[in-house]
């Protein structure tokens, strides 16, 4: 396909591909053609692209529920030996973590469907913004594409937490999520590239665009927040002054 076309890619003429072989085409052929292809298969749809969302965000919520649980149970254990007896053998090793397994599955579905919600409007924003820029693909084949990166990236973040409970290894999963955080970017940009039929300066500005505003819109509530605290504390600190001093 021409750098300067505004059309999608035609795919070309195949079988369609199950489930896991759309993922795994989506996460280990990085070209345009294979998400040209996987866009085009019968059955890519925005609903079954909201579905896979919800299964990758149960599996990352329970993977990272497990390396939570097991890293606290290596930080109380740690923490005993400069305790006295009487407080270590307080410690609730049990309570906390089977806490978090019982929260953790009823709040990972809730979270689950958040994740879906945030999923929807980040393709919604990249789409607008590849209609800008002159694309011509839609939200329902771009979220099919999105999805199809999106789980293969989840269970494998998900293998990398888990490994990463080991703490020598830690830091080696820390790089590779990093890597994989770069490496999903740029498997985006080639799906907008397919579905919109955008040169790469455009496909690339209608992915970090959207990242861009929302980062912008974080910092400033962070802001915001950060400054309304800082005036209540000090509120806070001198009414704390006053009272020493009047006593």
């Amino acid at each position: 396909m021409s750098e300067l076309s505004n059309e999608p890619m035609v795919p070309d003429s195949g079988p369609e591909m199950s489930m896991v072989e759309t993922w795994i085409a989506a996460f280990t052929k990085p070209n345009e053609g294979t998400f040209a292809q996987i866009v085009a298969q019968p059955g890519a749809s925005a609903t079954k692209a909201f579905l896979w969302v919800f299964v990758a965000s149960l599996l990352t919520s329970f993977a990272s529920l497990i390396s939570q649980a097991v890293s606290f149970g290596q930080g109380l254990g740690g923490l005993e030996q400069f305790l006295p007896p009487e407080i270590a053998r307080e410690l609730p090793v049990d309570v906390i973590p089977s806490f978090g397994f019982g929260t953790v599955i009823c709040g990972a579905p809730v979270g689950a469907v958040f994740a879906v919600l945030f999923f929807a409007i980040s393709v919604a924003l990249v789409q607008w913004v590849a209609k800008l820029f002159g694309g011509t693909g839609s939200f329902e084949k771009l979220a099919y594409a999105f999805s199809a990166i999106l789980v293969p990236y989840s269970v494998i973040t998900a293998v990398l937490a888990l490994v990463g409970i080991i703490p020598i290894i830690g830091i080696l999963t820390g790089l590779l999520s990093f890597g994989l955080s770069i490496y999903m970017l740029v498997l985006e940009v080639l799906a907008v590239k397919a579905v919109n039929g955008l040169d790469t300066g455009r496909a690339v500005g209608a992915v970090l665009l959207p990242v861009l505003v929302i980062f912008l819109v974080i910092c400033c509530c962070a802001m915001i927040v950060g400054l309304a605290m800082g005036s209540v504390l000090g509120g806070v600190f001198e009414s704390i002054n006053q009272s020493l001093g009047v006593y």
